[in-house]
């Protein structure tokens, strides 16, 4: 589980091929999926280290794109006045050093989304309700629930890329996750 970088020593996926196989390894025991002629690629394992870089850009973009990364410019004092000039998202600056913990979520999150959104279509019957999409379905949800926990838990971010994330660059954020009839909640008619 480490991330793929290129010869700069910059972040290219949160995962690799191995990843995916330890997550589900009968897609590739079955000989299932195929790799489409006009992608270039002669091996499965480049076929899938492709999608895996494409799911992590595309992670990255989802971030970028949340509230969430909005507030957190905030939060560390980047007051963002045009929302068309937000910063992307380095994903250099994700738990450097691995001091968190968090490069294991990351790339989690990275074989979650891969899985759901373009390797198990490859192979998924589509016609019937198979377990393929019953798959897909499950992994959709282990990746919204990890996505969730990275976004509400922010400790993972090295803003000003000084090599550690400290304190004042970690923002909690409280989400309830249950129903509640509190007073405020509590609409009443006369």
């Amino acid at each position: 589980m480490a991330f793929i970088t290129d010869a700069s020593s910059d972040v290219i996926s949160f995962a690799e091929y191995t990843d995916v196989v330890q997550a589900d390894q009968r897609i590739f025991e079955e000989n299932r999926i195929v790799i489409p002629e006009e992608s270039g690629f002669l091996t499965v394992q480049d076929f899938i280290e492709d999608i895996l870089a494409k799911s992590t850009n595309r992670i990255l973009l989802k971030l970028k794109a949340s509230s969430w990364w909005l507030n957190y410019n905030s939060y560390v004092n980047n007051y963002v006045s045009d929302i068309n000039n937000l910063p992307s998202i380095n994903p250099n600056l994700i738990d450097p050093g691995n001091l968190q913990g968090r490069r294991t979520n990351f790339t989690q999150l990275c074989v979650f989304h891969a899985l759901s959104e373009s390797i198990l279509p490859l192979v998924a019957d589509f016609e019937t309700e198979s377990n393929d999409i019953v798959k897909i379905q499950y992994y959709e949800k282990k990746f919204m629930d990890l996505y969730n926990e990275l976004i509400s838990l922010a400790d993972w971010f090295d803003y000003d890329n000084s090599g550690v994330v400290d304190a004042d660059e970690k923002m909690t954020t409280y989400f309830q996750t249950r129903r509640t009839r509190r007073r405020n909640s509590i609409v009443r008619v006369r």
